[in-house]
């Protein structure tokens, strides 16, 4: 069923940055390699010409696809004729509406937004209860952590995140000119941050790199008491290193003592900075 959402001006796909997997077998073999049963809604983003799509609805209860493109999104419906289990949404997938229940997603996404696309998912609710997505390599190293930057501190406490695999070029209809890899979004069973300090968690993190300071201790040089930041330094061994050097245990630990210790002011400092450049 094809439901369009609202009316949207379309622009050429080139402008995704979209590659589409050309194989039904490799299709299969992603699907195979998550742990996406035959009780899961799974969202696609970006279904394309369904390649994806027609592995998905094998293996899940549902599957709801968010196509940006009109043309592409009536071909997928064609091709897709009276399968009760497929919904095909003509929408922009950063303002399409969430799932309320428990979802899962699978997803070949434009490279040029996977940033916004993963800060979408962090920021609803629920969470998806696992995420897999065909994203570039460098983009993956950032978000598993190697070394801890601020998409990968923003995604850990809830998801263990993982790169199973890389995806030869010739894979797919336009070869991209960069690595291509395939990388899971697992849900924590209990999360390292409990939901009631979700946001300022988030405000910590994203005040923390983008002070443009060469340590960790003088990016929160404004934030925090000279005694303060020597207890830090001398408790997580902070002497020297940038915030990407810091582990994300310390990562953690440093945020839980800082509920702890700061004042009001303190707080303020950090909940009404925005940086111009979000995940």
């Amino acid at each position: 069923m094809l439901k369009y959402n609202h009316y949207m001006p379309y622009h050429q796909k080139d402008s995704l940055s979209q590659n589409f997997i050309k194989f039904s077998e490799l299709a299969a073999e992603l699907i195979a390699s998550s742990n996406i049963s035959q009780n899961d809604l799974v969202l696609e983003i970006g279904p394309g010409h369904g390649v994806i799509t027609k592995q998905l609805i094998k293996v899940c209860r549902q599957v709801i696809a968010v196509e940006k493109d009109p043309t592409l999104a009536q071909k997928l419906i064609d091709s897709t004729k009276d399968i009760p289990n497929l919904e095909i949404h003509l929408d922009d997938f950063l303002k399409f509406k969430l799932p309320a229940s428990p979802y899962k997603v699978f997803a070949n996404i434009p490279f040029s937004l996977t940033a916004e696309i993963i800060s979408r998912f962090l920021k609803s609710t629920p969470l998806p209860e696992s995420m897999y997505f065909l994203m570039q390599f460098e983009a993956a190293q950032k978000f598993v952590g190697q070394p801890e930057s601020q998409s990968s501190l923003l995604c850990k406490p809830w998801y263990e995140i993982k790169i199973i695999g890389d995806i030869d070029r010739s894979n797919f209809t336009k070869k991209p000119q960069i690595i291509v890899v395939f990388v899971e979004f697992k849900k924590r069973p209990f999360p390292f941050i409990k939901d009631e300090f979700k946001n300022e968690y988030r405000d910590f993190i994203l005040y923390g790199f983008n002070q443009w300071q060469p340590t960790f201790l003088e990016s929160y040089q404004k934030v925090f008491t000279y005694p303060q930041l020597k207890t830090f330094e001398k408790t997580f061994k902070l002497t020297g290193l940038k915030p990407t050097e810091v582990s994300f245990d310390s990562w953690l630990q440093i945020f839980k003592t800082y509920l702890k210790i700061a004042n009001s002011t303190q707080k303020e400092t950090i909940n009404t900075f925005r940086p111009k450049n979000l995940l």
